[in-house]
């Protein structure tokens, strides 16, 4: 039994150790998810596509996975066409080399301010030819269903 705990301990300092807050990641995210929303406010879809994997998977609360750079951007189109404000706000990002995890939450609002949602997310990202690119993306609201 001590030669579990012993072991459990050393593999999860080891991880703890390799993933770090990174402010070289957070920051590329950060920059990312700007021009993602200034494109998307422009109606720029294939800029705003461009940050997602060809292999993306989007998962809202309530409905099934979406997957695929091109139905995933098709999803979004109708928010930026009703000229809806997402507001993000990253809390943490954890670098783990060709990947990070990024946690935050987010509110939407109409295009007169009134909020519509709000929750956190969970966003996977992955290094692709050097660009930080959305690899999974799971949204969960906090608004209740009517």
């Amino acid at each position: 039994m001590k030669r579990l705990f012993v072991l459990f301990a050393i593999i999860l300092f080891s991880f703890s150790s390799y993933a770090q807050d990174s402010g070289d990641a957070k920051s590329a995210i950060k920059e990312n998810s700007e021009i993602m929303h200034e494109a998307m406010k422009n109606g720029d879809y294939e800029k705003f596509s461009s940050f997602f994997a060809e292999d993306v998977m989007f998962k809202m609360s309530g409905h099934q996975p979406i997957s695929g750079r091109a139905a995933v951007t098709e999803a979004h189109k109708p928010m930026a066409q009703q000229e809806m404000q997402l507001v993000i706000n990253t809390e943490e990002v954890q670098d783990f080399g060709d990947y990070a995890h990024e946690i935050g939450n987010y509110e939407i609002h109409t295009k007169d301010g009134q909020k519509v949602d709000h929750g956190h997310y969970s966003t996977l990202w992955k290094k692709i030819d050097g660009e930080w690119k959305i690899y999974r993306d799971v949204i969960s609201t906090s608004v209740s269903a009517k």
